[in-house]
């Protein structure tokens, strides 16, 4: 305690000289008030929140205005000191230091601020004491810097840092790392942003189910996130056209909070336009030479899959917006009051790609491309560039790089100290654009938003005007020239998508209706050059042959399995199975050839094949030959005459006088049997009768030697009366 009081001592001498001028409030809420010395010490509060990826303890500094100073005036900032370890923080001392020499560039202030960069002269400021910072705990002191203590500012970006130093007795425990800031000395009017928020989300399959719906539109949703943080902001909407498709095309089947979400963002006044479908690239399709963009235009296999009720989509809501005359808006991808002539695809691109990108509009109308400013040899070192351009006579519109990548840092942030790091960065960035311009920036494709996160990163620099692409688009444009090249990966990739894409849609000819598979496939090939996904070239390429890969199985899953039998009789069905891996019906042709002339069989035959299943196909064949071995060749076709899989061949061998031998085998064996019998029965009934013959002679035998015969009972009697004889002799004697 002794020891804090002694690092504070310096302080309270300064801020009597300065009649109380340097002021510390605690507490953010609190109001400012002529504090005694005794008041610099902030008091620790539990934090709401634990941020996951925090580690240790952190410290920030965000001066207020998100930087921005006027010279001469008291500064203000606020200090927050985060403890995520798990033992306390000891006392000690924070310095807060001020570079007196400007930033010369944005790749300085970037350097600065990330840490990578050496470090410029300092000079002190302030100091501010703390106190014991228990585990888990987070503190914020709100500090008030004297203007004489600042100095006199020219206009320019000045780094700012907040130093901690523990106590002589907590010296051992670990310290947070400075933290470092910027201090923005406005030159005139300030630049304001128009942001455009990219609206968009990626299913597991190729559109959104009902599940993915229902968990994205509910309260606590992705998409119901950023509805809520662009509402009531300036922002432009970017709508990936796959989410109205989605919900439409599930009709009734469509979560009620999904429906809801989709007339919420119809009626929302933000300007917006419509990304390519599956917010896939432009630049790759025009690098690979396509004249119009890859688009869907069936919906079909979702508003009537196979086997299921055709189901009647969702009405697409009416706007007073006026959308582009080619936009159908009964289209299940339409979205009400959205332009069509803007893209907004990756960087990589050169000035002939932009001029076809130009014509990727409906029906080849024109349109205007979003570039980044590192596109440009204007930007180059992050430099800024005018927000509209031209490049070879073509139109275009330039989002600063520099300005994106902060403002969508902070609308990343879910802590409050780290977003208002971000957004300090931005201004700093801004600063270096001309006084009272137009910048435009466009946020990220990646990364979760939440809503308030997404909306400060939205207004901070809006400055109150509407977010509208004309206040760019009526710019005076800049000569600029393309610094990038295209990139010849994805190109190289579209070309051979398209070949399997080709191959599909023929193979796809033995379906009922081949956009079961052609529509799927172009989706699916749309997904996969999506602008915010597979952003490094190893992801992109393992994405690419996971494609061509399940493109390939497709191909495959129709196909015969034949057999090898041995045929015993000139008249016989070969059986051979068609085998469907699909989970549609298909019809294909079985074309069969003999390598023997003296075989008949059937050259075609018609096979209608179930889904996710295998078909057996019985071809008659007639042998004019007794014996021989032959192959036949198996191939399948669909109607339209496309092979479908391989051809296979299945070796036969016939034996047709083994009928004959078998019948004369067969039949002297059943002759045989019968002889048996009957040689059998015979025997047995002349044994029988020998038998009773011999009863007979001992009977009379007895009555000669003068016994008399015994009496016969009236069980003898029945027994007798059983053989016949007995009874027919019986019947004599009476």
């Amino acid at each position: 305690m002794t020891a804090t009081q002694t690092e504070s001592a310096p302080l309270r001498l300064r801020l009597r000289r300065a009649a109380g001028a340097f002021v510390v409030a605690v507490g953010l809420v609190l109001p400012l008030a002529a504090l005694s010395p005794a008041a610099a010490a902030e008091t620790p509060t539990p934090s709401p929140t634990q941020t996951p990826q925090h580690a240790g303890v952190q410290l920030s500094l965000q001066p207020d205005g998100n930087g921005t100073y006027a010279s001469g005036s008291p500064l203000t900032t606020t200090l927050t000191l985060r403890n995520d370890a798990t033992t306390g923080l000891g006392a000690g001392t924070v310095h807060l230091e001020l570079g007196r020499t400007a930033l010369g560039d944005r790749r300085a202030v970037g350097a600065w601020l990330d840490g990578s960069g050496d470090a410029p002269a300092l000079s002190p400021i302030g100091d501010v004491r703390t106190t014991v910072l228990d585990a888990e705990g987070t503190s914020r002191t709100q500090i008030v810097v004297p203007a004489g203590d600042v100095g006199a500012l020219a206009p320019g970006v000045y780094p700012l840092q907040a130093r901690f130093e523990a106590t002589p007795a907590s010296a051992d425990a670990p310290a947070p790392a400075p933290a470092r800031s910027a201090l923005v000395v406005a030159q005139g009017a300030p630049a304001t942003v128009v942001t455009v928020v990219p609206i968009t989300a990626t299913p597991a399959g190729d559109l959104l189910s009902a599940a993915e719906l229902a968990a994205l539109t509910a309260p606590a949703g992705a998409l119901t996130a950023q509805l809520n943080g662009v509402a009531g902001t300036p922002a432009v909407l970017a709508v990936d056209p796959s989410i109205p498709a989605a919900i439409r095309v599930l009709g009734a089947g469509a979560p009620a909070t999904a429906t809801a979400w989709l007339a919420r963002l119809e009626a929302l006044p933000n300007e917006r336009f419509t990304l390519q479908f599956g917010d896939a690239d432009a630049t790759a399709q025009a690098a690979a030479g396509l004249s119009s963009p890859l688009t869907v235009d069936d919906f079909e296999p979702f508003l009537n899959p196979a086997g299921k009720t055709p189901t009647t989509p969702s009405p697409t809501p009416t706007s007073t917006s006026t959308a582009s005359p080619s936009q159908d808006p009964a289209a299940p991808d339409a979205i009400a009051g959205a332009r069509t002539d803007i893209l907004w695809p990756r960087g990589q691109v050169t000035a002939g790609q932009v001029a076809t990108m130009s014509h990727y509009g409906p029906a080849g109308a024109g349109t205007v491309p979003i570039l980044p400013s590192t596109s440009f040899t204007a930007g180059a070192q992050d430099a800024p560039v005018s927000s509209r351009g031209v490049v070879g006579g073509t139109s275009v519109l330039v989002s600063d790089e520099a300005v994106s990548e902060a403002l969508s840092a902070a609308a990343g942030q879910s802590d409050a100290a780290a977003r208002g790091d971000a957004l300090t960065e931005a201004n700093a960035m801004l600063w270096f654009d001309a006084p009272g311009s137009t910048v435009l920036a466009g946020l990220s494709r990646t990364g979760a938003r939440s809503q308030e996160a997404l909306s400060s990163a939205i207004t901070a620099f809006s400055g109150g005007q509407d977010g509208r692409l004309d206040r760019v688009l009526s710019s005076p444009p800049a000569d600029l020239a393309m610094a990038t090249e295209s990139a010849e990966d994805r190109a190289a990739a579209v070309t051979v998508l398209n070949e399997d894409a080709g191959r599909l849609a023929q193979f796809a000819t033995i379906l009922v209706r081949p956009a079961d598979l052609t529509v799927r496939e172009r989706i699916s090939m749309l997904r996969l050059l999506g602008v915010g996904v597979h952003t490094t070239a190893d992801d992109f390429a393992a994405a690419l042959g996971t494609h061509r890969t399940a493109t390939q199985k497709t191909l495959n899953a129709v196909g015969i399995q034949p057999s090898n039998p041995i045929l015993i009789s000139p008249k016989v069905d070969v059986p051979v199975w068609v085998r469907n891996d699909l989970p549609y019906p298909v019809r294909v042709r079985l074309n069969v050839s003999s390598s023997d002339s003296r075989i008949d069989v059937p050259a075609t035959t018609d096979v209608e094949a179930q889904p996710s299943s295998t078909t057996r196909v019985r071809l008659p064949l007639e042998s004019h030959v007794a014996n021989t071995e032959l192959t036949l060749t198996m191939t399948l076709t669909s109607p339209t005459g496309v092979a479908i899989g391989p051809a296979q061949t299945a070796r036969l061998t016939i034996r047709a006088e083994w009928e004959t031998i078998g019948l004369i085998v067969f039949g002297s064996l059943g002759v045989l049997l019968i002889g048996a019998g009957i040689f059998r029965t015979v025997r047995r009934r002349r044994a029988a009768a020998e038998k009773h013959a011999a009863d007979g002679m001992e009977a009379s035998d007895g009555g000669v030697d003068g016994h008399q015969p015994e009496t016969p009972t009236d069980e003898d009697s029945l027994t007798e009366g059983k053989s016949g004889s007995p009874s027919v002799d019986k019947e004599t004697n009476e």
